[in-house]
């Protein structure tokens, strides 16, 4: 049967919501205690023992519902891990976090498979950061349920009754935030016309199929798929300069995905492809070309690379090399001065629609009237905005998958490769591309930002660019449209390193410090001790796959000492990092086809010594 993405019918949540926390000790190895919250208060409980509250779990009034928490691997392997009932949840993660747990209630039992349709639906626990991506307290502040301030103890175990009752009420508060707050978007989303799911991206798609869609589009063949992958490139981030700065605006770009999803794209059911050496179906259809280009020497080149590094990355080079790209940044690559060396391959489409149009101006129109009633609705038509177009470029082929070890030698034979860690199994999943995969239109959305955030590189000779926000001293015109620019912060002093890894002062003394590889929030003296080449130390979680590879209990907090490269090999640089002197950069220039990046001559070298002033 041929995949088919229609338009769809909106379907009402019926289900109960209960929320759901846990608190720990001794490094987050001990269970504390922990409670569930819900809207009947003869159902709110908190619990001291574990084997009691996972057995409550168990009973019939938790059939069909969605247990809510914030950072849910956190609580549910807090919980869980380690105990027999686990080996009964199917989970599904998203990089290191967990997504949803999902088990099946049959006589005060759970159960991995359905044995009786109406008699014992499932329990699902789910993550109330699959659709926002707050904490606790932010949560709190957009329903207006405020969140307890952290008891001083908050790690340790109670000493008094006085602290045990402290604990308790803290405790059933942030069950209580991530329960109404599940229930808020959930009614919010059917509001306004969706159907909830598991995530704000498949809710969002949800919305688009119930209300914006209008005919039926067709999937192609999973090899066609994998090529038009090859042409989806995320954000551009880059630093053009490095150093000290002073006197700097950080803008953003207005909702710049959702924005450009207003343009014109090319329709799935008009697919063709040929072999064609002629640049006149670049400059008359819509579609991906497979190219060898030439990019002449200039400051800010367009086209982005992905090298064959062992960590991946995305470069803007000159010079000569082969990729796959969108017609529509081919288009304007050619008004820049890029030559088509050939044209190996071209997948293109002889029709245009504007399926993203009324989606995106209904929402934001939406968003400025709640803006105006200063409603938390238009928190909702923001994210929904903004999850929608990633769908249709979602990966498929092989999925990581991690279960408990409970498989059979039957089971095992079934495995092409996979590897058990003490009580769990990772293996590869093959699965077929979803009926919604439309890379093209993925693509071209990133292809649409791309370019429009170089129109202001090139207008504005920024230090720093960040997929849509620019660090320049030019002065813009702002404004609050969709697609304008916005003034995010009138920077007084900063240091810029390399993508992700800066610190700005604001002329209000707000600090931020971004410095991607470490995982706690950072501090400026922080930053300064990276700069000195020293070593950095701090507490962190162990998130549930690392736990489980290395020995450790999820949620352990361990000790560790990082220490960062400050070199930057996406940019060539003259001379060593200095900390005194705001340093300019060019382009990689790729002369030959490289098997890496590496075998490129490229200065990135970084220096110790002196520390920059930030004041």
């Amino acid at each position: 049967m041929a995949f088919v993405l229609k338009p769809t019918k909106q379907r009402i949540f019926k289900g109960d919501i209960f929320g759901f926390d846990i608190e720990t000790a001794n490094d987050n190895k001990d269970f504390v205690c922990a409670s569930i919250w819900h809207e009947n208060p003869k159902f709110c409980k908190s619990f001291l023992d574990k084997k009691e509250l996972i057995n409550y779990f168990k009973l019939k009034r938790f059939k069909g519902s969605y247990v809510a928490a914030t950072n849910l691997a956190f609580d549910f392997f807090g919980t869980f891990f380690g105990e027999e009932e686990v080996k009964n949840f199917k989970t599904l993660f998203r990089g290191s976090g967990l997504l949803f747990a999902k088990t099946f209630i049959e006589n005060q039992k759970f159960c991995l498979h359905r044995k009786k349709k109406k008699k014992n639906p499932s329990l699902t626990f789910i993550d109330t950061g699959n659709f926002a991506s707050l904490s606790v307290a932010d949560l709190g502040n957009l329903i207006g349920v405020k969140k307890l301030d952290s008891p001083s103890f908050i790690g340790e175990w109670p000493k008094n009754r006085s602290q045990w009752r402290e604990m308790v009420k803290y405790n059933m508060r942030d069950s209580e935030v991530s329960a109404r707050a599940l229930r808020f978007l959930f009614d919010s989303f059917q509001e306004l016309g969706a159907t909830p799911k598991l995530t704000i991206a498949s809710t969002s798609m949800s919305l688009f199929k119930n209300k914006y869609l209008k005919k039926t589009f067709y999937r192609h063949p999973e090899s066609i798929l994998l090529e038009l992958f090859e042409a989806y490139y995320g954000g551009r981030t880059e630093a053009f300069k490095r150093g000290p700065i002073k006197n700097y605006n950080y803008y953003d770009v207005n909702s710049l995905y959702p924005d450009v999803m207003r343009n014109e794209f090319p329709d799935p059911n008009s697919l063709r492809f040929n072999r064609k050496n002629d640049v006149r179906y670049i400059e008359s259809f819509e579609g991906v070309a497979d190219v060898t280009i030439h990019c002449p020497d200039m400051e800010y080149p367009l086209l982005p690379y992905r090298t064959n590094d062992k960590i991946s990355k995305l470069i803007f080079p000159t010079g000569t090399f082969r990729g796959k790209y969108s017609f529509v940044e081919l288009r304007k690559a050619l008004q820049l001065g890029y030559v088509i060396k050939e044209i190996h391959k071209n997948i293109y489409y002889t029709k245009k629609c504007r399926p993203f149009y009324d989606y995106v101006n209904d929402l934001y129109n939406k968003r400025l009237e709640y803006k105006k009633q200063k409603s938390p609705m238009q928190y909702v038509t923001k994210i929904l905005m903004n999850s929608l177009y990633g769908k249709f470029g979602q990966k498929f082929m092989d999925k990581d998958n991690w279960e408990p070890f409970n498989h059979t030698p039957e089971d095992l034979a079934k495995l092409k490769d996979f590897r058990v860690y003490g009580d769990y199994i990772y293996y590869k999943k093959k699965i077929s591309a979803a009926a919604f995969c439309i890379p093209i239109w993925a693509l071209y959305v990133t292809s649409y930002a791309r370019n429009k955030l170089h129109d202001y590189i090139t207008r504005c000779d920024p230090a720093y660019v960040d997929t849509d926000s620019l660090l320049t001293q030019k002065n813009f015109f702002t404004t609050n449209e969709l697609g304008g620019l916005k003034l995010e912060h009138d920077v007084k002093t900063g240091f810029v390193i390399k993508p992700k890894f800066y610190a700005l002062i604001t002329q209000d003394n707000k600090k931020m410090v971004k410095a991607k590889g470490i995982g706690f929030k950072l501090c400026m003296a922080d930053f300064h001790k990276i700069l000195e080449c020293k070593s950095v130390t701090y507490k962190k979680f162990v998130k549930f796959k690392e736990a489980i590879r290395r020995g450790f209990i999820p949620n352990e907090i361990i000790d560790i000492t990082k220490e960062l490269d400050l070199n930057d090999n996406k940019r060539v640089w003259s001379r060593p990092l200095s900390f005194d002197t705001l340093e300019g950069s060019k382009p990689i220039n790729i002369h030959i086809l490289p098997k890496s990046i590496k075998s490129l001559s490229i200065n990135v070298l970084g220096k110790e010594g002196f520390m920059p002033i930030l004041t």
